[in-house]
């Protein structure tokens, strides 16, 4: 009897996962952040690249709201946002209030947007992304607090009879870690700035969350990382990222993983997941297995999902069970990895997606739509198109699938298994 009650109870979790769990297009899309836009293009960068996003079958979209850029100019330039008629001061509640990111957030065929959202402040110079390298104070939290209330209200009052979920993120905390240590030579106090400013942003969220009890929208809070099994470290000229011995690592080494999540709290741990798909922290070298980079990322989502399921929320914990872990980023180079002979980017990025996919993870964010500029020696060519607008044709091709385009629609179209035909 025993047995057949403990049946029971798995074929019901087997169809509450089934049932929890959205299709793919409701899981698998693209980021724009700085990016060419083709001279034939009709339109500004951000709506190109929804427009592109969509017609590739994707119902995910991620874009980045602050003051450093507003995908008409160059990041930092004088004039963003001039063409936008925007009151001051610049808040992220009054970007997305412009039309080219609102008619993201209203686009029927996106069902979730992911916002990189950072708090506007002046220090002088224009508009900037809040600085975390000073120490976190009430002014910091005040403003934090106030802006990303202000974009929750917002976001209900325009969008909050939309069957919609909408994701509030950072970017990477670690390379956030890295530049204030680097700035102020103190692992402390980029720790606490982190953690701090990370649990302002949630109980901020929440707040506002249970103010709208009967909205349709969903906001959530993610946390992303970068780094799993490396760690900062003190080195010769400044710090830099480092694998150091299990000995080591409580006494010479940071990482957000380690150091920040045990003490938020978020709705769901986002992973920019390069460390896990494009350099092994083993070799340091790209020139891997293209059906290892699967494994490996398998390998850190569980790593991750063991030492943050502590902090996660009790809406993160309705929402996701034990699959609150999202890939924020998957993206390869064709300058690094169509010349290797191991294989280019198309094996990798299919091992990639379909482990991700098969673990569960509620959300797949491929970088990015758009080449970025190329910039020194760089990594470039990360788009699915080129600085033409053109879909280049990869390595490893076949007649189904030969560019990150058609083999991401195999995908969607497929159940899951639409890259099984790239070889």
């Amino acid at each position: 009897m025993a047995g057949v009650f403990r049946l029971a109870a798995a074929m019901l979790l087997a169809v509450t996962a089934a049932i929890s769990q959205p299709g793919l297009p409701q899981r698998i899309g693209f980021y724009q952040w700085v990016g060419v836009l083709p001279a034939d293009a009709s339109s500004d960068l951000l709506t190109e690249a929804r427009h592109r996003s969509v017609a590739a079958g994707a119902r995910v979209f991620r874009l980045y709201v602050g003051a450093r850029f507003d995908y008409i100019h160059p990041p930092y330039s004088l004039r963003r946002f001039s063409r936008d008629g925007m009151r001051e001061p610049l808040t992220p509640a009054r970007i997305v209030q412009i039309p080219r990111y609102r008619e993201v957030l209203a686009d029927p065929n996106i069902e979730t947007v992911i916002l990189t959202v950072y708090p506007i402040r002046d220090y002088g110079g224009g508009p900037d992304d809040v600085n975390l390298q000073r120490p976190w104070s009430d002014r910091e939290r005040e403003l934090e607090f106030a802006q990303t209330s202000e974009l929750c209200r917002r976001l209900y009052e325009d969008f909050g009879a939309l069957d919609k979920t909408v994701i509030i993120a950072n970017s990477e905390a670690d390379e956030k870690m890295l530049d204030i240590m680097n700035y102020t030579g103190s692992p402390e106090l980029a720790v606490e700035n982190i953690r701090r400013w990370t649990q302002t942003r949630f109980e901020a969220i929440r707040e506002a969350r249970e103010a709208h009890p009967s909205a349709r929208l969903r906001i959530l809070h993610a946390f992303e990382i970068s780094l799993v099994n490396l760690r900062i470290a003190k080195q010769n000229r400044g710090f830099g990222k480092a694998l150091l011995p299990e000995s080591a690592q409580k006494r010479r080494g940071w990482n957000a993983l380690n150091d920040v999540v045990p003490h938020v709290s978020f709705d769901l741990l986002s992973y920019s997941a390069y460390e896990s798909t494009n350099s092994p922290f083993e070799t340091r070298h790209p020139d891997a297995d293209p059906a290892e980079t699967g494994v490996r990322l398998v390998r850190d989502l569980n790593l991750i999902r063991s030492k943050a399921r502590d902090s996660l929320s009790p809406a993160g914990r309705r929402a996701f069970g034990d699959r609150f872990v999202m890939v924020g980023e998957v993206g390869y180079a064709r300058d690094r990895f169509e010349h290797l002979p191991t294989g280019g980017i198309l094996p990798r990025l299919r091992s990639a997606l379909q482990a991700a996919v098969d673990w569960g993870c509620p959300y797949i964010v491929l970088w990015q739509l758009f080449d970025h500029p190329r910039d020194g020696d760089a990594a470039w060519g990360f788009g699915m198109h080129d600085r033409r607008g053109h879909v280049p044709r990869l390595k490893h091709s076949t007649d189904e699938c030969d560019s990150i385009q058609s083999c991401l629609s195999g995908l969607l179209s497929g159940g899951g298994r639409g890259w099984g035909t790239v070889e």
